[in-house]
Protein backbone atom coordinates (compact mmCIF):
# COMPACT_ATOMS: atom_id res chain seq x y z
CA UNK A 1 0.00 0.00 0.00
CA UNK A 2 2.85 2.66 -0.68
CA UNK A 3 2.07 5.84 -2.56
CA UNK A 4 2.72 9.39 -2.30
CA UNK A 5 3.61 10.77 0.93
CA UNK A 6 0.39 12.49 1.41
CA UNK A 7 -1.46 9.67 0.82
CA UNK A 8 0.32 6.85 2.49
CA UNK A 9 -1.62 4.76 4.66
CA UNK A 10 0.48 2.02 5.39
CA UNK A 11 2.99 -0.40 3.62
CA UNK A 12 2.37 -4.23 2.74
CA UNK A 13 5.32 -6.55 1.27
CA UNK A 14 2.92 -9.13 -1.67
CA UNK A 15 3.62 -12.09 0.04
CA UNK A 16 1.84 -10.61 3.57
CA UNK A 17 -1.59 -9.79 1.21
CA UNK A 18 -1.60 -13.50 0.58
CA UNK A 19 -0.61 -15.11 3.63
CA UNK A 20 -2.07 -12.18 6.64
CA UNK A 21 -3.48 -9.22 4.78
CA UNK A 22 -5.43 -9.86 1.86
CA UNK A 23 -8.90 -8.53 1.02
CA UNK A 24 -11.22 -9.08 4.34
CA UNK A 25 -8.66 -8.40 6.58
CA UNK A 26 -7.82 -5.75 9.15
CA UNK A 27 -4.44 -3.77 9.09
CA UNK A 28 -3.47 -1.54 11.40
CA UNK A 29 -2.01 1.36 9.04
CA UNK A 30 -0.48 4.53 9.74
CA UNK A 31 -3.44 6.50 10.50
CA UNK A 32 -5.98 4.37 11.07
CA UNK A 33 -7.46 0.98 10.64
CA UNK A 34 -8.84 -0.09 7.31
CA UNK A 35 -9.77 -3.30 5.84
CA UNK A 36 -8.16 -4.21 2.21
CA UNK A 37 -11.07 -4.23 -0.37
CA UNK A 38 -11.83 -7.14 -2.99
CA UNK A 39 -9.69 -7.38 -6.01
CA UNK A 40 -12.39 -5.93 -8.27
CA UNK A 41 -11.86 -2.90 -7.08
CA UNK A 42 -7.91 -3.11 -7.66
CA UNK A 43 -7.38 -0.33 -10.50
CA UNK A 44 -3.64 -2.10 -11.01
CA UNK A 45 -2.45 -5.57 -11.04
CA UNK A 46 1.62 -6.38 -10.70
CA UNK A 47 3.32 -8.87 -12.55
CA UNK A 48 1.75 -12.06 -14.00
CA UNK A 49 2.65 -14.91 -12.54
CA UNK A 50 1.70 -18.69 -15.32
CA UNK A 51 0.89 -21.83 -13.26
CA UNK A 52 -1.11 -24.16 -15.40
CA UNK A 53 -1.70 -27.10 -12.65
CA UNK A 54 -3.37 -24.10 -10.13
CA UNK A 55 -4.89 -22.09 -12.94
CA UNK A 56 -6.67 -25.39 -13.59
CA UNK A 57 -7.90 -26.50 -10.38
CA UNK A 58 -9.29 -23.16 -9.13
CA UNK A 59 -10.71 -22.00 -12.85
CA UNK A 60 -9.19 -19.15 -13.54
CA UNK A 61 -6.88 -17.81 -16.40
CA UNK A 62 -3.99 -16.23 -14.30
CA UNK A 63 -2.55 -15.29 -11.71
CA UNK A 64 -1.05 -11.52 -10.34
CA UNK A 65 1.41 -10.39 -8.19
CA UNK A 66 -0.12 -7.31 -5.72
CA UNK A 67 0.92 -4.10 -7.04
CA UNK A 68 2.75 -2.34 -4.16
CA UNK A 69 5.47 0.10 -5.40
CA UNK A 70 3.54 2.63 -6.68
CA UNK A 71 0.30 5.19 -5.88
CA UNK A 72 -3.37 3.69 -5.71
CA UNK A 73 -1.83 0.35 -5.46
CA UNK A 74 -3.94 -1.92 -3.39
CA UNK A 75 -7.33 0.02 -2.08
CA UNK A 76 -8.36 0.20 0.76
CA UNK A 77 -11.42 1.31 3.32
CA UNK A 78 -11.34 2.60 7.24
CA UNK A 79 -12.51 -0.01 9.60
CA UNK A 80 -13.90 0.05 12.24
CA UNK A 81 -15.93 3.07 11.23
CA UNK A 82 -16.79 4.29 15.11
CA UNK A 83 -13.45 5.80 16.66
CA UNK A 84 -12.66 7.14 19.89
CA UNK A 85 -11.04 10.55 20.53
CA UNK A 86 -7.58 10.39 22.09
CA UNK A 87 -8.39 13.64 23.88
CA UNK A 88 -8.81 11.72 27.55
CA UNK A 89 -11.01 14.79 28.87
CA UNK A 90 -13.28 14.26 25.90
CA UNK A 91 -13.26 10.98 24.46
CA UNK A 92 -16.14 11.24 22.59
CA UNK A 93 -16.88 7.35 20.73
CA UNK A 94 -18.49 8.29 17.18
CA UNK A 95 -19.26 7.10 13.49
CA UNK A 96 -16.37 8.74 11.54
CA UNK A 97 -18.12 8.36 8.14
CA UNK A 98 -20.90 10.37 9.47
CA UNK A 99 -18.90 13.76 8.77
CA UNK A 100 -16.03 12.15 6.73
CA UNK A 101 -13.53 14.25 4.74
CA UNK A 102 -11.42 12.72 2.53
CA UNK A 103 -8.38 15.35 2.14
CA UNK A 104 -8.45 16.25 5.46
CA UNK A 105 -8.26 12.17 6.37
CA UNK A 106 -5.77 11.78 4.20
CA UNK A 107 -3.74 14.48 5.50
CA UNK A 108 -4.36 14.02 9.48
CA UNK A 109 -6.17 10.89 10.20
CA UNK A 110 -9.48 10.73 11.50
CA UNK A 111 -10.12 13.75 14.13
CA UNK A 112 -12.65 13.98 16.67
CA UNK A 113 -15.65 16.03 15.58
CA UNK A 114 -15.57 17.99 19.10
CA UNK A 115 -12.64 18.96 20.29
CA UNK A 116 -10.42 18.54 16.63
CA UNK A 117 -8.48 16.30 18.05
CA UNK A 118 -6.64 12.75 16.70
CA UNK A 119 -9.13 10.26 17.20
CA UNK A 120 -7.88 6.02 17.02
CA UNK A 121 -10.15 3.01 16.08
CA UNK A 122 -12.20 1.50 18.59
CA UNK A 123 -10.99 -1.52 19.22
CA UNK A 124 -14.07 -4.05 19.62
CA UNK A 125 -15.90 -5.34 16.50
CA UNK A 126 -18.12 -8.17 15.98
CA UNK A 127 -17.63 -11.54 13.30
CA UNK A 128 -19.57 -14.62 12.66
CA UNK A 129 -18.92 -17.85 11.05
CA UNK A 130 -19.91 -16.84 7.78
CA UNK A 131 -17.31 -14.26 7.22
CA UNK A 132 -19.27 -10.83 7.87
CA UNK A 133 -17.73 -8.48 10.18
CA UNK A 134 -19.57 -5.37 11.77
CA UNK A 135 -18.37 -2.38 13.70
CA UNK A 136 -19.28 -3.40 17.69
CA UNK A 137 -23.04 -2.64 18.13
CA UNK A 138 -22.18 0.27 20.33
CA UNK A 139 -25.54 1.86 21.14
CA UNK A 140 -27.10 -1.88 21.39
CA UNK A 141 -24.18 -2.47 24.08
CA UNK A 142 -25.06 0.71 26.48
CA UNK A 143 -29.09 0.62 26.15
CA UNK A 144 -28.84 -3.05 27.31
CA UNK A 145 -30.71 -3.48 23.67
CA UNK A 146 -32.51 -1.90 20.48
CA UNK A 147 -33.44 1.54 20.91
CA UNK A 148 -33.66 4.55 18.97
CA UNK A 149 -31.98 7.35 20.95
CA UNK A 150 -29.36 8.97 19.19
CA UNK A 151 -27.50 10.57 22.01
CA UNK A 152 -24.03 11.26 21.88
CA UNK A 153 -21.65 8.18 23.53
CA UNK A 154 -18.02 9.08 25.14
CA UNK A 155 -15.92 6.54 26.45
CA UNK A 156 -13.67 6.74 29.68
CA UNK A 157 -11.39 4.77 31.70
CA UNK A 158 -11.70 4.33 35.80
CA UNK A 159 -8.23 4.23 35.86
CA UNK A 160 -7.89 1.88 38.42
CA UNK A 161 -6.71 -1.33 36.74
CA UNK A 162 -6.62 -2.03 32.89
CA UNK A 163 -9.01 -4.73 32.83
CA UNK A 164 -12.24 -4.40 30.49
CA UNK A 165 -14.49 -3.47 33.64
CA UNK A 166 -12.87 0.09 34.38
CA UNK A 167 -13.82 1.17 30.80
CA UNK A 168 -17.14 2.44 30.44
CA UNK A 169 -19.13 3.31 27.40
CA UNK A 170 -21.61 6.40 28.68
CA UNK A 171 -24.28 8.09 26.32
CA UNK A 172 -25.85 11.35 26.64
CA UNK A 173 -29.05 10.36 27.65
CA UNK A 174 -27.66 8.71 31.03
CA UNK A 175 -27.15 5.05 29.90
CA UNK A 176 -23.71 3.70 30.63
CA UNK A 177 -22.18 0.24 30.85
CA UNK A 178 -18.89 -1.23 31.45
CA UNK A 179 -16.95 -3.33 28.51
CA UNK A 180 -16.96 -6.27 31.28
CA UNK A 181 -18.21 -9.43 29.39
CA UNK A 182 -17.78 -7.57 26.06
CA UNK A 183 -15.67 -10.37 24.79
CA UNK A 184 -18.07 -12.73 25.70
CA UNK A 185 -20.49 -13.94 23.10
CA UNK A 186 -23.36 -15.28 25.68
CA UNK A 187 -23.89 -11.81 26.22
CA UNK A 188 -24.56 -11.13 22.78
CA UNK A 189 -27.50 -13.68 22.49
CA UNK A 190 -30.92 -11.79 20.28
CA UNK A 191 -28.46 -9.63 18.09
CA UNK A 192 -28.70 -11.30 14.67
CA UNK A 193 -25.79 -10.49 12.11
CA UNK A 194 -25.58 -7.71 10.19
CA UNK A 195 -24.66 -9.69 7.05
CA UNK A 196 -22.25 -7.36 6.11
CA UNK A 197 -18.47 -7.77 4.17
CA UNK A 198 -16.66 -4.12 4.86
CA UNK A 199 -14.35 -5.78 1.72
CA UNK A 200 -17.09 -5.30 -0.21
CA UNK A 201 -18.61 -1.27 0.21
CA UNK A 202 -21.04 -1.38 -2.84
CA UNK A 203 -22.39 -4.94 -2.34
CA UNK A 204 -25.72 -5.30 -0.13
CA UNK A 205 -26.37 -7.01 3.25
CA UNK A 206 -26.85 -10.42 3.23
CA UNK A 207 -29.29 -12.32 5.37
CA UNK A 208 -27.65 -14.29 8.09
CA UNK A 209 -28.72 -16.34 10.90
CA UNK A 210 -25.41 -16.77 12.50
CA UNK A 211 -24.58 -15.58 15.91
CA UNK A 212 -22.19 -12.56 16.60
CA UNK A 213 -19.22 -13.36 17.96
CA UNK A 214 -17.58 -10.34 19.66
CA UNK A 215 -13.77 -9.61 19.18
CA UNK A 216 -11.21 -7.55 19.00
CA UNK A 217 -10.05 -6.17 15.86
CA UNK A 218 -6.15 -7.41 15.94
CA UNK A 219 -7.23 -11.11 17.14
CA UNK A 220 -6.43 -14.01 15.52
CA UNK A 221 -9.73 -15.36 14.84
CA UNK A 222 -10.83 -12.37 12.34
CA UNK A 223 -8.87 -13.33 9.48
CA UNK A 224 -7.48 -16.73 8.18
CA UNK A 225 -6.31 -16.74 5.02
CA UNK A 226 -7.48 -19.50 2.54
CA UNK A 227 -5.02 -20.35 0.41
CA UNK A 228 -3.45 -22.85 -2.12
CA UNK A 229 0.14 -23.42 -3.05
CA UNK A 230 1.53 -25.84 -5.78
CA UNK A 231 5.60 -25.93 -6.86
CA UNK A 232 6.71 -25.43 -9.88
CA UNK A 233 7.76 -28.94 -11.49
CA UNK A 234 8.15 -30.08 -15.34
CA UNK A 235 6.56 -30.80 -17.70
CA UNK A 236 4.76 -27.46 -16.32
CA UNK A 237 7.10 -25.21 -16.64
CA UNK A 238 8.10 -25.84 -19.66
CA UNK A 239 8.52 -22.79 -22.29
CA UNK A 240 5.58 -24.14 -24.65
CA UNK A 241 2.71 -24.38 -21.20
CA UNK A 242 3.64 -21.31 -20.21
CA UNK A 243 2.92 -19.99 -23.55
CA UNK A 244 -0.03 -21.54 -23.88
CA UNK A 245 -1.71 -20.37 -20.60
CA UNK A 246 -0.10 -16.81 -21.80
CA UNK A 247 -2.57 -17.28 -25.05
CA UNK A 248 -5.39 -18.96 -23.54
CA UNK A 249 -7.75 -16.20 -23.65
CA UNK A 250 -6.58 -15.60 -27.45
CA UNK A 251 -6.98 -19.56 -28.40
CA UNK A 252 -10.42 -19.44 -26.52
CA UNK A 253 -11.66 -16.35 -28.32
CA UNK A 254 -10.37 -18.34 -31.67
CA UNK A 255 -12.38 -21.32 -31.26
CA UNK A 256 -15.32 -19.45 -30.15
CA UNK A 257 -15.01 -17.58 -33.92
CA UNK A 258 -13.69 -20.04 -35.89
CA UNK A 259 -14.82 -23.37 -34.64
CA UNK A 260 -13.23 -26.00 -32.24
CA UNK A 261 -10.76 -27.15 -34.92
CA UNK A 262 -10.28 -24.39 -37.11
CA UNK A 263 -9.36 -21.93 -34.20
CA UNK A 264 -7.00 -24.10 -33.02
CA UNK A 265 -5.04 -24.84 -36.09
CA UNK A 266 -5.28 -20.26 -36.29
CA UNK A 267 -3.50 -20.42 -33.05
CA UNK A 268 -1.10 -22.78 -33.65
CA UNK A 269 0.18 -20.84 -36.67
CA UNK A 270 -0.46 -17.53 -34.99
CA UNK A 271 1.66 -18.47 -31.65
CA UNK A 272 3.46 -21.53 -31.91
CA UNK A 273 5.06 -22.59 -34.39
CA UNK A 274 8.19 -23.05 -33.09
CA UNK A 275 7.06 -26.24 -31.41
CA UNK A 276 5.61 -29.23 -33.22
CA UNK A 277 1.92 -29.34 -33.86
CA UNK A 278 1.94 -32.75 -31.58
CA UNK A 279 3.71 -30.51 -28.89
CA UNK A 280 0.87 -28.48 -29.03
CA UNK A 281 -1.79 -30.89 -28.58
CA UNK A 282 -0.55 -32.52 -25.64
CA UNK A 283 0.28 -29.09 -23.82
CA UNK A 284 -3.11 -27.70 -24.89
CA UNK A 285 -4.97 -30.88 -23.92
CA UNK A 286 -3.12 -31.77 -20.60
CA UNK A 287 -3.96 -27.93 -19.51
CA UNK A 288 -7.80 -27.88 -20.56
CA UNK A 289 -8.14 -31.46 -18.64
CA UNK A 290 -9.34 -29.74 -15.27
CA UNK A 291 -7.51 -30.78 -12.12
CA UNK A 292 -10.69 -31.66 -9.70
CA UNK A 293 -8.75 -32.20 -6.53
CA UNK A 294 -6.19 -30.80 -4.69
CA UNK A 295 -4.21 -34.05 -4.46
CA UNK A 296 -3.79 -34.60 -8.22
CA UNK A 297 -1.47 -31.24 -7.72
CA UNK A 298 0.59 -32.97 -5.11
CA UNK A 299 1.20 -36.28 -6.21
CA UNK A 300 2.20 -34.42 -9.72
CA UNK A 301 4.93 -33.01 -7.93
CA UNK A 302 5.62 -35.96 -6.04
CA UNK A 303 6.41 -38.01 -9.10
CA UNK A 304 8.48 -34.79 -10.72
CA UNK A 305 10.61 -34.91 -7.58
CA UNK A 306 11.20 -38.93 -7.37
CA UNK A 307 12.02 -39.49 -11.08
CA UNK A 308 14.24 -36.17 -10.90
CA UNK A 309 16.95 -37.80 -13.17
CA UNK A 310 14.20 -38.77 -15.49
CA UNK A 311 15.19 -37.13 -18.74
CA UNK A 312 11.37 -36.05 -19.00
CA UNK A 313 11.70 -34.00 -15.74
CA UNK A 314 15.17 -31.89 -16.51
CA UNK A 315 13.85 -30.11 -19.55
CA UNK A 316 13.85 -26.60 -17.67
CA UNK A 317 16.35 -26.38 -14.44
CA UNK A 318 15.58 -22.55 -13.91
CA UNK A 319 12.61 -23.52 -11.34
CA UNK A 320 13.34 -27.28 -10.36
CA UNK A 321 16.51 -28.36 -9.82
CA UNK A 322 17.17 -31.52 -7.73
CA UNK A 323 20.50 -33.93 -6.72
CA UNK A 324 20.44 -36.92 -5.00
CA UNK A 325 22.93 -39.21 -2.86
CA UNK A 326 22.96 -42.81 -2.17
CA UNK A 327 21.66 -43.48 1.42
CA UNK A 328 23.93 -45.20 4.12
CA UNK A 329 22.45 -48.75 4.96
CA UNK A 330 21.58 -47.24 8.51
CA UNK A 331 18.64 -44.91 6.90
CA UNK A 332 17.75 -47.47 4.04
CA UNK A 333 15.43 -49.53 6.28
CA UNK A 334 13.43 -46.73 7.18
CA UNK A 335 13.82 -44.11 4.22
CA UNK A 336 13.85 -44.77 0.09
CA UNK A 337 15.79 -41.58 -0.70
CA UNK A 338 16.55 -38.07 0.38
CA UNK A 339 16.67 -35.51 -2.45
CA UNK A 340 18.55 -32.30 -2.06
CA UNK A 341 16.56 -29.36 -4.34
CA UNK A 342 18.89 -27.32 -4.93
CA UNK A 343 16.58 -24.94 -6.96
CA UNK A 344 12.36 -24.58 -6.20
CA UNK A 345 9.78 -22.00 -6.78
CA UNK A 346 6.17 -22.73 -5.29
CA UNK A 347 3.53 -20.17 -6.08
CA UNK A 348 1.21 -18.86 -3.38
CA UNK A 349 -2.35 -18.06 -4.06
CA UNK A 350 -5.08 -16.29 -2.42
CA UNK A 351 -8.70 -18.08 -2.47
CA UNK A 352 -10.53 -16.19 0.30
CA UNK A 353 -10.76 -16.65 3.37
CA UNK A 354 -12.36 -17.54 6.94
CA UNK A 355 -13.33 -16.28 10.43
CA UNK A 356 -13.56 -18.07 13.77
CA UNK A 357 -11.95 -21.34 12.45
CA UNK A 358 -8.86 -21.84 10.52
CA UNK A 359 -9.60 -23.71 7.33
CA UNK A 360 -8.36 -27.24 6.59
CA UNK A 361 -5.36 -26.56 3.83
CA UNK A 362 -5.92 -29.97 2.01
CA UNK A 363 -9.75 -29.64 1.73
CA UNK A 364 -11.29 -29.30 -1.90
CA UNK A 365 -14.92 -28.78 0.02
CA UNK A 366 -15.27 -25.77 2.94
CA UNK A 367 -18.37 -24.26 4.02
CA UNK A 368 -17.89 -20.85 5.82
CA UNK A 369 -15.31 -19.77 3.06
CA UNK A 370 -15.61 -15.86 1.41
CA UNK A 371 -14.23 -16.99 -2.05
CA UNK A 372 -12.86 -13.21 -3.98
CA UNK A 373 -14.13 -12.23 -6.89
CA UNK A 374 -12.41 -13.84 -9.55
CA UNK A 375 -13.14 -11.34 -12.02
CA UNK A 376 -15.18 -10.70 -14.92
CA UNK A 377 -13.40 -10.38 -18.07
CA UNK A 378 -10.35 -12.17 -17.00
CA UNK A 379 -10.57 -14.49 -14.16
CA UNK A 380 -7.95 -14.23 -11.73
CA UNK A 381 -6.78 -14.19 -8.49
CA UNK A 382 -4.03 -12.77 -6.43
CA UNK A 383 -0.22 -14.66 -5.93
CA UNK A 384 3.08 -14.70 -5.19
CA UNK A 385 6.13 -16.74 -6.43
CA UNK A 386 8.48 -18.03 -3.90
CA UNK A 387 12.12 -18.84 -5.40
CA UNK A 388 13.77 -21.03 -2.41
CA UNK A 389 15.64 -24.46 -1.92
CA UNK A 390 14.45 -27.67 -0.08
CA UNK A 391 14.84 -31.12 1.28
CA UNK A 392 12.96 -33.98 -0.13
CA UNK A 393 12.88 -37.49 2.33
CA UNK A 394 10.75 -40.52 0.87
CA UNK A 395 9.65 -42.64 3.41
CA UNK A 396 10.27 -46.90 2.43
CA UNK A 397 6.86 -47.78 2.12
CA UNK A 398 7.27 -51.28 2.84
CA UNK A 399 8.56 -50.57 6.15
CA UNK A 400 5.65 -48.33 6.72
CA UNK A 401 3.49 -51.17 5.72
CA UNK A 402 5.26 -53.46 8.05
CA UNK A 403 5.19 -50.96 11.19
CA UNK A 404 1.30 -50.25 10.85
CA UNK A 405 0.22 -53.67 10.85
CA UNK A 406 1.79 -54.16 14.84
CA UNK A 407 -1.10 -54.58 16.83
CA UNK A 408 -0.29 -51.76 18.72
CA UNK A 409 0.26 -49.04 15.86
CA UNK A 410 -2.83 -50.13 14.27
CA UNK A 411 -4.49 -49.55 17.62
CA UNK A 412 -3.41 -46.14 17.56
CA UNK A 413 -4.24 -45.74 13.97
CA UNK A 414 -7.69 -46.07 13.84
CA UNK A 415 -7.87 -43.64 16.81
CA UNK A 416 -6.12 -41.08 15.02
CA UNK A 417 -8.64 -41.85 11.87
CA UNK A 418 -11.80 -41.44 13.70
CA UNK A 419 -10.24 -38.69 15.28
CA UNK A 420 -9.59 -36.63 12.13
CA UNK A 421 -12.88 -37.85 10.39
CA UNK A 422 -14.48 -36.37 13.83
CA UNK A 423 -12.65 -32.84 13.58
CA UNK A 424 -13.24 -32.20 9.80
CA UNK A 425 -17.52 -33.66 10.35
CA UNK A 426 -17.98 -30.68 13.66
CA UNK A 427 -16.20 -28.45 10.73
CA UNK A 428 -18.06 -29.30 7.87
CA UNK A 429 -15.14 -30.55 5.85
CA UNK A 430 -15.87 -32.90 3.20
CA UNK A 431 -12.82 -35.69 3.57
CA UNK A 432 -12.17 -37.49 0.56
CA UNK A 433 -8.82 -38.86 2.24
CA UNK A 434 -8.39 -40.12 5.92
CA UNK A 435 -5.18 -40.15 7.77
CA UNK A 436 -3.85 -42.42 9.91
CA UNK A 437 -0.59 -43.07 11.82
CA UNK A 438 1.14 -42.51 9.12
CA UNK A 439 0.59 -39.05 8.27
CA UNK A 440 0.87 -38.25 12.20
CA UNK A 441 4.36 -39.94 11.77
CA UNK A 442 5.56 -37.77 8.52
CA UNK A 443 3.86 -34.74 9.99
CA UNK A 444 5.87 -35.09 13.42
CA UNK A 445 8.92 -36.29 12.00
CA UNK A 446 8.87 -32.78 9.79
CA UNK A 447 8.61 -30.64 12.67
CA UNK A 448 11.34 -32.45 14.89
CA UNK A 449 13.59 -31.63 11.79
CA UNK A 450 12.34 -27.68 11.40
CA UNK A 451 13.39 -27.20 15.01
CA UNK A 452 16.82 -28.49 14.52
CA UNK A 453 17.67 -27.25 11.04
CA UNK A 454 16.76 -23.77 12.24
CA UNK A 455 19.68 -24.25 14.41
CA UNK A 456 22.41 -24.62 11.82
CA UNK A 457 20.27 -23.47 8.56
CA UNK A 458 20.49 -19.58 9.08
CA UNK A 459 16.84 -19.38 8.55
CA UNK A 460 14.17 -19.36 11.30
CA UNK A 461 12.09 -22.08 12.63
CA UNK A 462 9.04 -20.30 10.79
CA UNK A 463 10.54 -19.79 6.97
CA UNK A 464 10.97 -23.29 6.88
CA UNK A 465 7.65 -24.49 5.90
CA UNK A 466 6.54 -28.15 5.15
CA UNK A 467 4.53 -30.48 2.38
CA UNK A 468 3.18 -33.98 3.51
CA UNK A 469 2.79 -36.17 0.53
CA UNK A 470 0.89 -38.67 2.14
CA UNK A 471 -2.21 -41.09 0.28
CA UNK A 472 -1.71 -45.18 -0.71
CA UNK A 473 0.63 -43.75 -4.06
CA UNK A 474 2.78 -41.12 -1.61
CA UNK A 475 4.81 -41.12 1.83
CA UNK A 476 7.23 -37.91 1.62
CA UNK A 477 7.87 -34.82 3.07
CA UNK A 478 9.01 -31.86 1.80
CA UNK A 479 10.97 -28.91 3.84
CA UNK A 480 11.57 -26.13 2.10
CA UNK A 481 12.22 -22.09 2.26
CA UNK A 482 12.59 -19.24 -0.17
CA UNK A 483 11.88 -15.81 -0.23
CA UNK A 484 9.31 -13.88 -2.21
CA UNK A 485 11.12 -10.89 -2.38
CA UNK A 486 14.50 -12.04 -3.87
CA UNK A 487 15.74 -14.66 -6.55
CA UNK A 488 17.03 -17.44 -4.53
CA UNK A 489 17.53 -18.07 -0.82
CA UNK A 490 20.91 -18.80 1.57
CA UNK A 491 21.80 -22.32 0.55
CA UNK A 492 22.21 -23.04 4.09
CA UNK A 493 19.32 -25.44 4.05
CA UNK A 494 20.19 -28.02 1.14
CA UNK A 495 23.54 -28.13 2.63
CA UNK A 496 21.47 -29.92 5.53
CA UNK A 497 20.62 -32.66 3.14
CA UNK A 498 23.52 -35.01 2.45
CA UNK A 499 23.55 -38.23 4.77
CA UNK A 500 26.23 -36.89 7.13
CA UNK A 501 24.28 -33.80 8.04
CA UNK A 502 21.08 -35.71 7.84
CA UNK A 503 22.53 -38.36 10.25
CA UNK A 504 23.39 -35.43 12.94
CA UNK A 505 20.32 -33.70 12.64
CA UNK A 506 18.16 -36.80 12.86
CA UNK A 507 20.45 -37.63 16.21
CA UNK A 508 19.38 -34.36 17.95
CA UNK A 509 15.70 -34.25 16.67
CA UNK A 510 15.30 -38.08 18.67
CA UNK A 511 17.28 -36.49 22.05
CA UNK A 512 15.26 -33.45 22.10
CA UNK A 513 11.63 -35.81 21.48
CA UNK A 514 12.96 -38.48 23.93
CA UNK A 515 11.99 -35.95 26.81
CA UNK A 516 9.95 -32.67 27.23
CA UNK A 517 9.49 -30.48 29.65
CA UNK A 518 5.48 -30.97 29.95
CA UNK A 519 6.50 -34.78 30.93
CA UNK A 520 4.82 -36.66 31.82
CA UNK A 521 1.67 -35.39 31.12
CA UNK A 522 2.65 -34.69 27.38
CA UNK A 523 3.99 -37.89 26.89
CA UNK A 524 0.56 -39.68 28.10
CA UNK A 525 -1.34 -37.92 26.01
CA UNK A 526 -3.56 -39.84 23.14
CA UNK A 527 -5.87 -38.42 20.81
CA UNK A 528 -9.14 -38.65 22.24
CA UNK A 529 -12.76 -37.09 20.21
CA UNK A 530 -11.78 -33.68 18.19
CA UNK A 531 -8.42 -33.39 19.44
CA UNK A 532 -6.37 -35.07 17.27
CA UNK A 533 -2.68 -34.61 18.63
CA UNK A 534 -1.37 -37.52 20.81
CA UNK A 535 1.98 -36.40 22.49
CA UNK A 536 2.86 -33.12 21.41
CA UNK A 537 3.17 -29.79 22.62
CA UNK A 538 4.79 -26.50 21.74
CA UNK A 539 7.55 -27.54 24.26
CA UNK A 540 8.34 -30.58 21.73
CA UNK A 541 6.85 -30.80 18.43
CA UNK A 542 4.93 -28.05 17.54
CA UNK A 543 6.32 -24.99 15.41
CA UNK A 544 5.12 -21.46 13.96
CA UNK A 545 1.59 -21.84 12.20
CA UNK A 546 3.39 -20.33 9.25
CA UNK A 547 5.40 -23.17 8.64
CA UNK A 548 3.24 -25.86 9.38
CA UNK A 549 0.69 -27.07 6.74
CA UNK A 550 -2.04 -28.54 9.44
CA UNK A 551 -2.16 -25.79 11.75
CA UNK A 552 -0.61 -27.83 14.57
CA UNK A 553 -2.71 -30.56 14.49
CA UNK A 554 -2.11 -34.52 14.12
CA UNK A 555 1.56 -35.04 15.97
CA UNK A 556 2.46 -37.44 18.07
CA UNK A 557 6.42 -37.89 19.49
CA UNK A 558 5.45 -41.40 20.59
CA UNK A 559 5.05 -42.32 16.93
CA UNK A 560 8.67 -41.19 15.87
CA UNK A 561 10.85 -41.74 19.27
CA UNK A 562 10.06 -44.76 22.03
CA UNK A 563 8.17 -43.14 24.77
CA UNK A 564 7.35 -45.10 28.00
CA UNK A 565 5.24 -47.67 27.66
CA UNK A 566 5.01 -47.23 24.51
CA UNK A 567 8.25 -48.16 22.92
CA UNK A 568 6.06 -50.60 19.97
CA UNK A 569 4.20 -47.56 18.38
CA UNK A 570 7.67 -45.79 17.45
CA UNK A 571 8.65 -46.05 13.98
CA UNK A 572 12.60 -45.31 14.48
CA UNK A 573 12.92 -47.14 17.48
CA UNK A 574 15.99 -48.84 16.18
CA UNK A 575 17.60 -45.86 14.85
CA UNK A 576 17.51 -44.43 18.08
CA UNK A 577 19.11 -46.82 19.94
CA UNK A 578 21.96 -46.71 17.16
CA UNK A 579 21.69 -42.76 16.61
CA UNK A 580 21.62 -41.97 20.79
CA UNK A 581 23.04 -45.01 22.17
CA UNK A 582 20.34 -44.88 24.73
CA UNK A 583 18.70 -48.54 25.23
CA UNK A 584 15.15 -48.81 24.98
Amino acid sequence: MAGYDNKKLGELRPNQIITTFGPGSVVDAMKDSVTILDIPYWKDKGKKIIDGRLASYLNVDAFYMPRTTFAHDIPVQSFPRWHVCSNLKCGRLFDASESFNLEKYLKYGVTCPDCGRKAYPARFITICENGHMSDFPWKWWVHHGDTNCNGRLKMYSTGNTSTLSDMWVECSCGAKRSMSGATQAQNFEGLSCSGMHPFRPNSRREHCEKPVIPSQRGASNVYFAVARSAISIPPWINPLYNLVDEHLRDIALLKDVLGEQEGLDKAYEKFFTSFTREEFDEAYERRMSNIKEFTEIKLMEYQAITHHNDPAYQSNKKHFKAEEDSLPGYFSHYFKRIIRITRLREVRVLLGFTRVDAPDPDADEQPNVVYLTKGRDEKWLPAVEVNGEGIFIEFNRQTLAKWLTEPKTREISEKYAASYREYCESKGWTIKAGRNAVYVLMHTFSHLLIKQMAMSSGYSSSAIRERIYFDDKMAGVLLYTGSSDKEGSLGGLVELGTADQMTNLMRDAFQEALVCTNDPECMNTLPAGKNSNGAACHSCCMISETACENGNRMLDRGLVVPLAGREETSYFRELVNELCQVEI
